[in-house]
């Protein structure tokens, strides 16, 4: 069965599909394929988590869909990415631009690094506006401090004459979030939005998108490596492993049926409190399972299965040929030759 849908209009409610994705880089080490035949779809109003360890290619699908991979040494080497039935990859630069921040936005992992330095986070969220919206610069600012409201910065006058420094690492990234739905966009990508907060203000971060998505109906893209907060969050997964989807499905059969020895992997990292507190005060607690090795580097990929050197199901075709992605059940795909093989707790050698 092919992955992901055909050429053709959208489905109903698809408003981001994305088919067949490739985007490398030129290294020293040789051509890098950080995203390699990636294909899925983002429904209207529905939360697609991306899931997989840092370097497996969730933040550059991202960028790849606003076209935002530096070139060079970056490019994107073939795919589709259609919003709404257009193919974002074939518009020219200045119709990209009319998108990127409007229709669809991205908060970024880091905003000290995304916000300007130099202005007042106020005067940036106000650019946007008028730049997408067309309203004076007086109008966009009145806007701007009502988006500051929206996303409960107290005082949201005084805080937009701050410059990012003056903000906490909260505040600062709920600017990012009011600059991402300033123009009331249809697709939210946030990449790692929780990154180096602490778990209350995670919270409520993730609140805040949620509040947001229902008040306007957008899809959400949110990429992570917290299998927590995928349970919490999810409608859908996307499990990504060395530039390639190893695995698909609706959150709930994902996490009760994993096929995938990586997602099992994955998920058996996870703590959980209820088993701490069956096991009693001064009770040995069970080790949490853990995926030896590490990643493959990406220039250097072993023949077959990418994850193969990793797993304790490999046998000598999973070391010959990379599985295909076959479905598993209903709205679940798996790229796994022993997929229907595999135990839980099975994922790691």
């Amino acid at each position: 069965m092919p992955d992901g849908p055909g050429p053709g209009s959208p489905a109903p409610g698809v408003v981001l599909e994305i088919e067949g994705l490739r985007t490398e880089f030129r290294t020293p080490a040789g051509i890098v394929r950080a995203v390699d035949g990636l294909s899925c779809v983002v429904r209207r109003g529905e939360t697609l988590c991306v899931v997989g360890e840092s370097g497996c290619g969730k933040s550059v699908t991202a960028l790849s869909i606003l076209r935002l991979v530096p070139s060079p040494p970056g490019r994107i080497a073939g795919g589709r990415i259609l919003f709404e039935g257009r193919d974002l990859l074939a518009l020219g630069e200045a119709e990209m631009e009319r998108v990127r921040g409007n229709a669809i936005s991205m908060i970024f992992q880091e905003p000290m690094t995304s916000l300007n330095p130099l202005q007042p986070v106020g005067r940036q969220i106000a650019e946007a506006i008028a730049l997408h919206q067309g309203l004076a610069r007086r109008d966009a600012m009145a806007k701007a401090v009502g988006m500051l409201r929206r996303v409960a910065i107290p005082d949201a006058e005084r805080s937009a004459a701050a410059y990012p420094h003056q903000l906490s690492g909260g505040m600062r990234q709920r600017v990012m979030i009011a600059m991402a739905l300033s123009c009331n966009p249809k697709v939210l990508i946030a990449d790692e939005p929780t990154t180096a907060l602490d778990v209350t203000i995670q919270a409520q971060i993730l609140e805040l998108i949620r509040e947001q998505q229902e008040r306007l109906g957008m899809a959400v893209i949110l990429i992570t490596h917290d299998m927590g907060v995928v349970a919490e969050n999810a409608d859908r997964v996307v499990v990504m492993y060395a530039g390639r989807k190893v695995e698909e499905g609706g959150v709930e059969d994902l996490f009760e049926r994993p096929a995938h020895p990586y997602t099992r992997g994955l998920l058996g990292s996870i703590p959980h409190l209820d088993d701490a507190a069956r096991a009693g005060a001064g009770a040995r607690r069970a080790r949490l399972a853990e995926i030896k090795g590490s990643v493959p580097s990406l220039a250097r990929l072993p023949p077959g299965c990418s994850f193969a050197p990793r797993c304790a199901l490999a046998e000598a075709r999973c070391r010959e040929a990379a599985p295909p992605i076959v479905r598993h059940g209903p709205g679940h795909r798996v790229a796994c030759w022993n997929a229907g093989h595999a135990a839980p707790g099975a994922a790691a050698a």
